[in-house]
């Protein structure tokens, strides 16, 4: 009897000792999920920080896009009033219709204007004569949206790069007359 004693005491330490390895895989693995949870977070905090920034910069593109929209009619506004001052001052005689538009004489300015469409010479006609771009837009029965694309093209196509620029080649190219 006293040899079944150390083999059930041999069983009974193998068991212990694979209970002790299975706890201490079972600590490990607490350890990688603890680890894996604090990765987690950090990667949720992340992806929150970069969600606020990114509407920040929305907020801040709308910031800019109405700035710019306010300036832009600033702008028409100040040439309208110029224009307005200018017609003012000189008779309102003579305004060629828009559909009869027809490059000038003028052998500098014949070659940019010849690049030009009918609709896109209309819109630099109606630019130089004041008209904003809304105005335009009911005139010629487009959206104000199409009045830009058009303006856009203008001042590419004649390398100008704002609306007085526009003014000052219509009234050199013969768009309008100078005292209109």
């Amino acid at each position: 009897m006293k040899k079944k004693r150390p083999a059930v005491g041999v069983a009974a330490k193998t068991r212990v000792r694979q209970a002790e390895a299975r706890a201490q895989q079972a600590e490990a693995r607490t350890e990688q999920a603890e680890t894996r949870t604090e990765q987690a977070k950090t990667r949720a905090e992340s992806a929150e920080t970069r969600t606020e920034q990114a509407e920040s910069r929305t907020e801040l593109a709308k910031t800019r896009t109405e700035q710019a929209e306010s300036r832009t009619e600033q702008a028409e506004s100040t040439l309208q009033n110029l224009v307005h001052h200018v017609v003012d001052q000189h008779s309102e005689d003579s305004a060629q219709p828009l559909k009869n538009i027809s490059p000038p004489e003028n052998a500098d300015l014949k070659i940019p204007l010849q690049k030009l469409t009918i609709r896109q010479r209309e819109i630099l006609q109606l630019i130089a004569e004041g008209q904003n771009t809304k105005q335009i837009g009911e005139i010629l029965k487009v959206s104000p949206k199409t009045v830009e694309y058009h303006r856009m093209k203008l001042m590419f196509r004649l390398n100008r790069h704002d609306v007085p620029g526009l003014v000052r080649f219509a009234l050199g190219a013969g768009l309008i007359p100078p005292g209109s």
